[in-house]
């Protein structure tokens, strides 16, 4: 064994301040989040849910404002235009019909 008491002074002092590290860093609660399974399980399901949602309206505000930019700039096309107004129409009645239904 290494009888050299200045390394070994340097080696526990190297050691304490891994150890302060390692308490800064609140190792003692990542520790406990590790250990219970069914709070991984929540935190990742909600993490999960927001990603989703987020998703969700992201992908609708898109589709939302192509379809608005389509419909303005491509039905003055010939005939590009007629079909983005037939869209337009049979998406007018269907939103009609169903406000006729409630």
């Amino acid at each position: 064994m290494n009888d050299n008491p200045t390394k070994l002074h340097n080696d526990v002092k190297i050691m304490e301040k891994t150890i302060e590290k390692l308490k800064r860093i609140e190792l003692q609660e990542f520790t406990n989040y590790l250990s219970s399974p069914w709070r991984i399980i929540w935190a990742n399901f909600l993490a999960g849910t927001a990603r989703g949602l987020g998703f969700l309206i992201g992908a609708a505000l898109i589709i939302t404002i192509a379809g608005v930019v389509l419909t303005k700039f491509l039905s003055q096309i010939p005939f590009v235009g007629d079909f983005f107004q037939a869209i337009d129409i049979w998406i007018k009645d269907a939103l009609a019909q169903v406000k006729n239904v409630n």
